[in-house]
Formats: structure tokens, C-alpha cells, sequence
């Protein structure tokens, strides 16, 4: 008998004696051989090495039902000494789950998506749930491929912000029995639960505080109007100029389609105005930057010559001078609950948090440094 296997027979006597030896000590040395022999170490060698029987051991490593602390501590020992990994793929097709989750974004340099990502990412972790991500740049033909490989992947549930054009295929996911979480939708008739932020309401806030401080010229950088979030930021500054009694000049509406390029451009026309505004709203943080970019380059000073609110709450917007007065959104809070919904959905579809419903989450408008009193009613003061 070799040495191995001498060394192998004993180590199998000890299992089951764990009141004598550790349970580290308590694991079978055979099953160890697997890994040497080049073979993947399974759910059966583990139970092996800890004397318990196959069941037992899945229970253990998947913390369900009842079992003693010994056991626990066997079962546990044996899966670190084999470096035992679990057969993801193989417990999926046993349970018809995957524990992926699909999430499409359209930008993830946009502090909105950025955030909103991290914030699944990190609550998905915590849950066992690994994320596939995909970024479409705002274009259709990609999100439609990436959905088809989400389906074709089966994942156990996708969270997006769907393009109007996409809206057929994705009611067909719906209908299909995939579950789903809507971002900035409003569609009644794609049936599953939608989380909005009411960013009407945050814009028409953020264009009565302009209006509160003295401004009647307010322009406006809008975003991507085949977006729900652009349509819904816009009304909202028409919202406030109407509610006040202003009228809505179609000159001072800039679009951005929350890029860079086009922002700049869109400042760039309102401050070539005949008559400029004297305040601004930017709908992101990336419009946000080429709008300061653009009024540096034009000479144009903070809140002197022009006041500015922005959409999007950044770090660095608080320590930039002078600090951006900015409407905040819950972006954290909202990929927490995007992700708590999408499981309630998998585990119990009949919950009222799974029903087909529309949740809209309120802003806040952070009030800093970049917005004051106009400077014709100072002086007037």
C-alpha cells in the first residue's frame, strides 16, 4: 500500500468522528485525489470528505433547512479543503434558474446610468445574483440585440429603460413569461412593474425656483425627446413659465439629447440671442459640462451674468465654484428597488410589488450657489 493511500484510509476513519477532531481535520482525503486527478470536484466528493450524505451537504452550502452546527462546520471544512465550486449551470437547469439578471442602460459614462449601475451591482452581490450588463448609446438595433441575447441566455430577469421602438419586442418578453422591471416608461400596456423618477414635477421645481428669484428668461438644455425622461423634463419648464404667467418662448428651448456636442451647440444658440436668458436648465450632468464649457469659453461668469440649475447630483457639483444648484434624483434608491422588485417577481409574481404598476420617485432640488437674483432686479434693489 503506498503512503497516499495509507494516508487516505486513515483520514476516512476519522470522518464522522468529529467530537475528536476539528473539522477541518474531518475531511476525507480521498476526495481530495479528484482535483490531483484533474477532475472537477462535485457536491457528492464533498459529502464524501465531510461523511454526510449528498443532500445534506447541498443543504448546508445553500443554507436552507435544518442541520446541527457540527454538520455545518463538516460540511463547510471539507468544501475549502477541495476548493469545491459550485455547478452554477448545472443547479440551473435542476431549479430553471441562473441567477443572472440582465440590465440595459443607454449610457454608462452618464453619472444617472453610473450610479443607478452600482447601486444593482452592489444589491445583486449581496443576493448571489450576478449582473450581465449592456449599454446601447441610445440606439435601438443594439438594445433589440442585446435583449435577444438576454433571452437566449435565459437570464432569470432583465431591468431597462426601453426605447419606444423596442416597445413591441419587449412586450413579447413580457408576454412570454419573462420578468421584467420598466425604467422611464409610462406604457400601461407592457405589463410589468415600472419605476419613474417624476421629472416633471422635478423640472417644473427647479424652473418656479428660477422664477421665484426674479428670472422670466429662462432657456432651457433639453434631453433626448424620443426619451421619456427629455419629454417629461420639458413639459415641466413649460409646466412652471405657463403656471406663472410667462410665456413660452420657443427660442430659448435648447435641445442636447443629454450628448456633449449637441449641449454645447444648443448653449451656444441661446447665448447668441438677441435677448439671452438669464437663467439656464441643463436635464444631466454631461449637458451640464459642456454648457460651463461653453459659457467659459464665451466669457460668460456664474451667477453674475447667468443663473443655472442641473439635473443629475454629482460630487463634483458641490465643490465647484460656485456650487451647481442641481435637482437630485435617487438613482441608489432606485436600483435597489428595481432589483427588490425584479426578484419579487421571480419568487412571488401574485405580490402587490410584482403588479403591473407605475411607482414614481421624487426628486429633490439641492439649492446652492449657481442660481440668484437676476441682476437688473438687484440693481433695482
Amino acid at each position: 500500500m503506498s503512503r497516499s493511500e495509507a494516508a487516505g484510509k486513515a483520514a476516512s476513519k476519522t470522518v464522522g468522528k468529529g467530537a475528536s477532531k476539528s473539522a477541518g481535520q474531518a475531511v476525507n482525503q480521498d476526495a481530495g485525489q479528484a482535483l490531483r486527478d484533474g477532475r472537477r470536484v462535485t457536491l457528492k466528493d464533498v459529502a464524501k470528505a465531510a461523511g454526510v450524505s449528498v443532500g445534506m451537504a447541498s443543504r448546508v452550502l445553500s443554507n436552507y433547512g435544518s442541520f446541527s452546527e457540527a454538520t455545518r462546520q463538516r460540511v463547510e471544512a471539507a468544501a475549502r479543503s477541495l476548493d469545491y465550486r459550485p455547478n452554477h449551470l448545472a443547479r440551473s437547469l435542476r431549479v430553471g434558474r441562473t441567477k443572472a439578471i440582465g440590465v440595459v442602460v443607454s449610457n454608462i459614462l452618464s453619472y444617472h446610468w453610473t450610479t443607478f449601475i452600482r447601486g444593482i451591482e452592489a444589491a445583486a452581490s449581496g443576493l448571489g445574483y450576478q449582473v450581465l450588463l449592456g449599454t446601447t448609446a441610445d440606439d435601438p438595433e443594439t438594445e433589440l440585440a442585446y435583449l435577444r441575447t438576454l433571452q437566449e441566455r435565459n437570464v432569470d430577469g432583465i431591468i431597462l429603460s426601453p426605447s419606444p421602438v423596442n416597445e413591441p419586442f419587449v412586450k413579447k418578453l413580457i408576454d412570454s413569461g419573462l420578468p421584467m422591471v420598466l425604467l422611464e416608461n409610462h406604457d400601461a400596456e407592457l405589463r410589468a412593474p415600472r419605476i419613474n423618477i417624476d421629472d416633471r414635477a422635478a423640472a417644473e421645481g427647479a424652473v418656479r425656483h428660477l422664477i421665484d428669484l426674479g428670472h422670466e428668461r429662462i432657456g432651457i438644455v433639453a434631453g433626448n425627446q424620443a426619451l421619456l425622461s427629455g419629454r417629461d423634463r420639458l413639459q415641466g419648464y413649460r409646466d412652471a413659465l405657463t403656471g406663472a404667467g410667462l410665456e413660452v418662448d420657443a427660442t430659448l428651448i435648447g435641445v442636447g439629447d443629454y450628448r456633449f456636442d449637441p449641449a454645447y451647440q444648443a448653449t451656444e444658440a441661446l447665448l447668441s440671442l438677441a435677448r439671452p436668458p438669464t437663467a439656464l436648465l441643463v436635464c444631466n450632468e454631461l449637458m451640464t459640462g459642456a454648457a460651463l464649457q461653453c459659457l467659459k469659453d464665451h466669457g460668460v461668469s456664474l451667477p453674475e451674468d447667468l443663473s443655472l440649475v442641473a439635473f443629475d447630483d454629482p460630487a463634483w457639483t458641490s465643490f465647484f465654484r460656485p456650487a451647481i444648484t442641481t435637482v437630485r434624483t435617487p438613482r441608489t434608491e432606485i436600483a435597489q428597488l428595481a432589483l427588490k422588485t425584479l426578484l419579487t417577481c421571480l419568487q412571488d409574481p401574485t405580490a402587490r410589488e410584482a403588479a403591473a404598476s407605475e411607482r414614481l420617485m421624487p426628486t429633490d432640488l439641492v439649492i446652492r450657489e449657481s442660481a440668484v437674483a437676476p441682476r437688473a432686479r438687484v440693481a433695482r434693489q
